[in-house]
């Protein structure tokens, strides 16, 4: 007790006094604190996990512009005739019609009269480590081997104007490393978002002891299981490849409901979108725990595509990964016709034509489609063209042109989780862009007839034309 004159405060009167003075101070500051952690990050990283990243100061960069094309800016507009693009840095800065004030300073002008604009394209589904191939077992692998071969596969894909590719299943770090030395401008390549190793449970897809394109045993498992199992393991596995920076989660079937559910559920916790490798059942569970996107259109129940329609789940079907019809009777990921033989895991038949009719399901009920080739390195000299095969696979489908070109880019970046800042021409997106001879919405092959690449705002090809 403190005794003032003939005021008595006692210690309890002291403790609330205080409790009440806390209490305002918070009751003043709580609403500043609340609207500041409201306030979106200056700048981030341009991928996927938007790592705060300091400032840049792009006004010092080279301003590049683009005059005289036809742009198609991927918003779902008409075609805007004698267009003006203004790239600054690795920005777009403006692009609209021929009126479009274009800055006195440019570095330089491209005149693309007679040519297309259009955003780059994207790729959702490739391995840039993975080897198969016809000749696959006359060569020991090693990480090392994966990185010259995933190198190599990462010029091709940009020169053809696909500037955007995400890895979902990668030999240790490579695909990492892959990114990170295309940010830098050590090799030419697209932007990659990685999805780090394959989460499988111990014997499922992914953790197989033979391969599901051979049915050759692999090499250096010696019977041991690599898989992971139970709810929280599969929750630590999700964590372990956030740890190692991966933008996206990749996991597999066949696995516990509760599983897919923990990973799912851990990854999302951690602003990480989830792809699921998958069939039966074991998708409609994934699709219900809320994955982000369903890769391949195998095995789907009839129940499949409305839940995707109900949960928002994008569909990335790989039409050509599994089609021997075409390229010499060898579909794009090596599985030979017919089904996944030799392979405990996946016990099904492949139909191409069930393929196509799932995909047109999906398309009418809107599921948004992405473009999706799953090529392994050594089907290289497929690439390009399995990529714009896909595009013709999603034709036969029933999608229009037009919406095929949308999964090629304004729609494959909102599925890549990139949608603010790929897929569209507009000013603040990424100067991502393609440049084609002729009009693709008259028809796909014309995306074949590559005349200009620019990507991250770096001339990559230049004047070329087939």
């Amino acid at each position: 007790m403190v005794e003032t004159g003939t005021l008595r405060v006692t210690r309890k009167h002291l403790l609330q006094g205080a409790a009440l003075s806390a209490a305002f101070l918070i009751g003043a500051i709580a609403p500043h604190v609340a609207h500041a952690q409201q306030r979106p990050i200056p700048e981030t990283s341009d991928d996927v996990r938007r790592v705060p990243i300091p400032p840049i100061d792009r006004s010092k960069e080279p301003v590049v512009v683009l005059t005289g094309g036809t742009l198609l800016d991927g918003r779902g507009g008409a075609p805007i005739a004698n267009a003006v693009v203004v790239l600054q840095g690795d920005r777009i800065v403006a692009a609209g019609s021929a009126g479009t004030p274009v800055p006195a300073n440019a570095a330089r002008t491209i005149d693309a009269t007679g040519l297309w604009i259009l955003p780059g394209l994207i790729d959702l589904h490739i391995h840039f480590t993975q080897q198969r191939g016809t000749d696959m077992g006359r060569y020991s692998d090693s990480t090392a081997a994966a990185a010259i071969r995933g190198t190599i596969l990462a010029d091709q894909m940009v020169t053809a104007g696909i500037t955007a590719a995400r890895d979902v299943g990668t030999m240790d770090d490579v695909a990492l490393r892959i990114k990170e030395a295309v940010d830098r401008g050590m090799i030419r390549g697209p932007r990659v978002m990685w999805s780090g190793k394959l989460i499988a449970s111990t014997g499922g897809h992914g953790d197989e002891v033979t391969s599901t394109a051979t049915g050759r045993e692999k090499p250096n498992l010696g019977g041991d299981p690599h898989g992971v199992d139970g709810p929280w393991e599969w929750r630590k596995a999700v964590r372990e490849q956030v740890r190692r920076l991966s933008d996206w989660i990749k996991i597999s079937a066949p696995a516990d409901k509760e599983e897919l559910a923990a990973a799912i559920e851990e990854a999302h916790s951690l602003g990480v979108p989830v792809a699921i490798d998958s069939y039966g059942q074991y998708t409609d569970w994934a699709i219900e725990a809320g994955v982000d996107t369903l890769e391949h259109p195998l095995l789907l129940s009839d129940k499949a595509v409305p839940l995707m329609k109900k949960h928002g789940t994008a569909f990335v079907p790989t039409i050509g990964a599994f089609d021997n019809l075409l390229d010499g009777g060898y579909p794009t990921a090596g599985i030979p016709s017919g089904g996944f033989y030799y392979t405990h895991s996946r016990r099904f038949v492949i139909n191409q034509q069930d393929h196509l009719k799932r995909v047109n399901e999906a398309y009418r009920a809107g599921v948004p489609i992405g473009v999706g080739t799953d090529i392994p390195f050594e089907n290289e000299w497929r690439y390009p063209d399995a990529y714009f095969r896909e595009l013709d696979y999603l034709h036969q489908a029933g999608m229009t042109n037009a919406d095929v070109l949308a999964s090629a880019t304004s729609v494959g970046a909102k599925i890549l989780r990139m949608g603010d800042k790929l897929g569209t021409i507009e000013p603040g997106k990424i100067a991502d862009i393609l440049i084609v001879g002729a009009n693709p919405l008259d028809s796909l092959k014309n995306l074949r007839d590559v005349r200009y690449v620019i990507a991250d705002g770096k001339l990559v090809v230049e004047g070329r034309s087939r």
